[in-house]
C-alpha cells in the first residue's frame, strides 16, 4: 500500500513549481520573445517591432505591411507592437534584444535618438551604396536626422511639422484681419495682446502662450535664426539667438504674470481638453497632425495655419521630426535582405510612403506629400517650408538635450536664472555628457 511522505511534500512543490515556472514563463512570452525570422516554403518570415497599437498609426502599420505582403510574395513581415519607454521610444528594449541574441528584423524608432543606441544598429552603408539608395531622394531634414557621422543608422519613415495656428473668429472679435495673420515676431505680440482677455482679474482667452502644443524652444530657436550644433558636432544650445529667443518666450510670459501662465500651461489638456481645440487659446506652434484631432473634437472651429513669425518676417522655417526604420544588429543572411527590402520600399517608393495619408503625417519623398496634400489649403504652410526645415541635432546625449531644453523655459520663469545662465548650464552638462559618451566608445 503507497504511504505518503510528508517530508518529501515542499521538495515536490518545489519541483512542481520550477515546471510551472518555466513553461508558464515560456508560453506567456512565446508572442513577443520569438524575434528572429524564419523561411517557410521559399518564404522568409520578418518581425517588425512598432509601438502604434490603435487608431490611424495603428491602421497605417496594418495597411502598408499587407500592401507590401501582398507585393513580396517571397516575404511576408509580421508587426509586432512593443510598447513604448516613453514618448514613442522604444530603445531599451531594442538594446535588451540585440544583446539577447533574439532582436526583431526591423524596427520603427524616433529618427533623432537612435545614435544613442547605434551599437545595436545594423549600419546601412554598403546595402544603400549598392541598390542606389541616396540623400537626393529625401528631404535634408528627413536624411540628416537618419544619419550620424557618415553612418547611415536607418532609413526616414515619416515628417511632423509644425506652424502657427490661429482662431479666425477670434481675430475678427479682436478687430483683427483673419486672412492676414503675423508673420513678424512684433505683429505677433501686438495680436496676442489683442486676443487676451481678463474678467475680474482672471484671464478667460489667452492671445498665445509661446511654449504651448508644440512651441519648444527649438521651434522659436530655429525661428529667431538659431542653431542647437555646430559644424563640430558640438552642442550650442546657448546660441545668441537660441538665447534671444529664450528670453521673448519668457518676457513674454513675465508680461502676463510668469505665475499666471506658469498654472495655465502646467493644465495644459489633450484632445477635446486641448487649449487651441477648446478655444481658451487664440494662436498656437502645432504640429501637422493636430488637424485629424480638430476634426475630430471640434470640426467647427474656424482656424487658419500660417508660418511661424520670424524677427524679419521672412526666412520661414518649421521644427521637423518623425522616425526611422531600423534594422538592429545580428540580422543576417535571408532576414537582413529580406528586411532592407521591407524598409526600401516603405522608406523609398511612392507605394510605401502613400499610408502617411492614414496618419495625416508627412512624407519623407517631396513628390508624394504634393500627391496627398498640394489641395489642401490648410497643409500649404507645412508643404512650403519642409524643403527647409530643421531636424533635432543627431548626437550622442539627444534625448538629455531633448529633456533639458523643454525644461528651460519654467527654470527661468521659476527664478533658477536668467535665459543665458540657464543654457550656458544646459549646454555644459550636455557637452559634458556626449564627452564621456565618447570617451566610453573609445
Amino acid at each position: 500500500m503507497f504511504k505518503f511522505n510528508c517530508m518529501r511534500l515542499p521538495a515536490l512543490l518545489v519541483s512542481l513549481f520550477i515546471l510551472f515556472f518555466v513553461f508558464g514563463c515560456s508560453a506567456e512570452d512565446s508572442d513577443t520573445a520569438d524575434n528572429t525570422g524564419s523561411s517557410e516554403d521559399g518564404v522568409t518570415q520578418i518581425t517588425y517591432w512598432h509601438n502604434w497599437e490603435v487608431g490611424p498609426g495603428g491602421e497605417e502599420i496594418k495597411q502598408s505591411v499587407a500592401a507590401f505582403n501582398e507585393s513580396h510574395p517571397d516575404i511576408e513581415v509580421t508587426p509586432v507592437y512593443v510598447a513604448a519607454d516613453g514618448g514613442d521610444s522604444v530603445s531599451s528594449k531594442l538594446v535588451t534584444a540585440v544583446a539577447g541574441g533574439n532582436p526583431p528584423d526591423v524596427m520603427l524608432a524616433s529618427r533623432y535618438g537612435i545614435a544613442e543606441y547605434m551599437d545595436s544598429l545594423t549600419l546601412l552603408n554598403d546595402l544603400a551604396e549598392r541598390d542606389g539608395i541616396t540623400e537626393d531622394i529625401y528631404y535634408d531634414w528627413a536624411w540628416g536626422e537618419s544619419t550620424f557621422e557618415g553612418n547611415i543608422l536607418g532609413l526616414p519613415y515619416d515628417g511632423t511639422s509644425r506652424a502657427l495656428y490661429y482662431n479666425k473668429d477670434h481675430f475678427e472679435e479682436a478687430g483683427l484681419d483673419p486672412e492676414d495673420p503675423p508673420t513678424t515676431i512684433e505683429e505677433l505680440e501686438e495680436a496676442a495682446h489683442q486676443l487676451t482677455k481678463q474678467e475680474d482679474g482672471r484671464f478667460t482667452q489667452y492671445g498665445m502662450i509661446p511654449w504651448l502644443g508644440e512651441g519648444w524652444l527649438y521651434s522659436w530657436g530655429w525661428s529667431f535664426g538659431g542653431e542647437f550644433v555646430d559644424e563640430t558636432n558640438q552642442v550650442t544650445a546657448d546660441n545668441p539667438k537660441v538665447v534671444e529667443a529664450l528670453e521673448w518666450m519668457t518676457d513674454f510670459a513675465t508680461d502676463l504674470g510668469a505665475q499666471n501662465v506658469l498654472s495655465f500651461a502646467n493644465s495644459e489638456g489633450s484632445d477635446a481638453q486641448d487649449p487651441f481645440i477648446s478655444e481658451q487659446v487664440s494662436m498656437v506652434v502645432q504640429g501637422n497632425w493636430i488637424m485629424e484631432q480638430i476634426e475630430e473634437y471640434n470640426p467647427d472651429l474656424n482656424y487658419g495655419v500660417t508660418y511661424i513669425p520670424t524677427p524679419t518676417g521672412d526666412n520661414f522655417t518649421t521644427f521637423l521630426g518623425g522616425r526611422a526604420l531600423i534594422i538592429p544588429k545580428g540580422v543576417e543572411g535571408e532576414q537582413l535582405e529580406a528586411a532592407w527590402e521591407f524598409v526600401k520600399w516603405l522608406s523609398s517608393t511612392e507605394d510605401g510612403q502613400k499610408f502617411k495619408e492614414i496618419k495625416g503625417e508627412y512624407s519623407v519623398l517631396p513628390e508624394v506629400n504634393e500627391e496627398l496634400y498640394g489641395d489642401i489649403p490648410n497643409h500649404q504652410p507645412f508643404l512650403d517650408v519642409l524643403p527647409n526645415g530643421k531636424h533635432r541635432p543627431v548626437v550622442l546625449a539627444g534625448n538629455m538635450m531633448w529633456d533639458e531644453l523643454a525644461k528651460a523655459p519654467d527654470l527661468v520663469l521659476d527664478g533658477q536664472g536668467t535665459p543665458q545662465e540657464i543654457l550656458d548650464r544646459i549646454n555644459e552638462t550636455i557637452n559634458n555628457a556626449i564627452e564621456q559618451e565618447e570617451a566610453r566608445r573609445e
